[in-house]
């Protein structure tokens, strides 16, 4: 069920009491020795520690009725559907991390300035680490908006401790109604939380379903490959639009249980059965050891191999409108 205070939570087929864990997944997050091997061991690329944005800031509309969707940056996205304006994962901050001198630094700004934000309703937090969980980028939309902020289990003190004040915790297949026609589910995903090496997933992490009176639409969150798209689709139906993780791939021995890499993610689409896909978590942040242009070029490779046509990346400040 929905939680907006307790600390207490059922035992369930993904938490045990103390830690919560993928469904059906022996794997354990990577340790602290494994994070030193992947550093000594493989050598990550290049990345421009500055990108002129090669687009155009946008200036969103105040509200839509129809769906338009417009790319923030990393995992953050403007959706507006059904007169509400929707954030997911916001992350403005120079960087991701627990610092604002230390982290990885953004290579470019967001494509939506802060200040040119219209009014936010509801934003959408898939789980505690830095560059989806940001405490700054919280703060100032608590400040400026006071919205109501979704969150899986277990992470609603940590949300108080930014700012926020209106806070819904859900588990996951639990449903927020918002209005007679709007509705948010928090799915599952594949991957794990911590934002200290003393609470490692003691927060559950998860992927959000909204099923509004005009569309589907899905986000991942962050994620490895699954089952669970194809039990998303069968639960919940078919999005008629899908975000997915292309980015944060390499080195495979270290990321593959909670990062897809981009074929992963074009296989995910086919689980979903989505309409129309568009890539995220890539490009903004240098989290891991690909190239920049690794992800829409390794895009593009997987979605000739599988013949597929309707999976798609767009520049942040763009904007679909369906």
């Amino acid at each position: 069920m929905a939680c907006s205070s307790s600390t207490e939570y059922k035992i369930s087929d993904h938490y045990n009491g103390k830690k919560f864990f993928n469904t059906g997944d022996n794997e354990a997050p990577k340790s602290f020795l494994s994070v030193i091997k992947w550093k000594l061991t493989s050598s990550a690329a290049d990345w421009p520690k500055k990108i002129d944005p090669p687009y155009a800031q946008a200036t969103p509309v105040a509200s839509s009725e129809k769906l338009i969707v417009t790319f923030v940056n990393h995992a953050s996205f403007l959706i507006q559907v059904d007169g509400l304006n929707i954030l997911t994962d916001p992350i403005w901050s120079k960087r991701a991390g627990p610092f604002s001198f230390a982290g990885p630094s953004r290579v470019h700004p967001p494509g939506i300035e802060f200040d040119k934000l219209p009014k936010i309703d509801i934003v959408l937090i898939s789980h505690n680490h830095y560059d989806h969980m940001d405490s700054e980028t919280i703060k100032m939309l608590e400040d400026k908006f006071s919205p109501r902020f979704i969150v899986p289990l277990a992470n609603i003190e940590k949300m108080k401790s930014f700012g926020a004040k209106n806070i819904v915790e859900l588990d996951w297949w639990d449903s927020l109604q918002i209005n007679p026609d709007f509705k948010i589910t928090l799915a599952p995903a594949k991957h794990w939380s911590s934002r200290t090496l003393a609470d490692k997933s003691e927060a559950l992490w998860g992927s959000f379903y909204i099923d509004s009176k005009k569309e589907k639409i899905y986000f991942a969150g962050d994620t490895g490959h699954g089952p669970h798209f194809a039990e998303i689709h069968k639960r919940l139906g078919t999005p008629t639009l899908s975000f997915l993780p292309i980015g944060a791939y390499e080195p495979r021995w270290f990321m593959k249980g909670m990062h897809m890499n981009p074929e992963e993610a074009v296989l995910a689409h086919l689980d979903l059965e989505s309409k129309l896909s568009v890539g995220m978590h890539f490009g903004t942040f240098q989290l891991t050891d690909e190239a920049i242009d690794a992800p829409e070029k390794d895009l593009s490779m997987a979605l000739d191999k599988l013949k597929v046509n309707n999976f798609k990346t767009i520049k942040p400040g763009s904007s679909l409108e369906l």
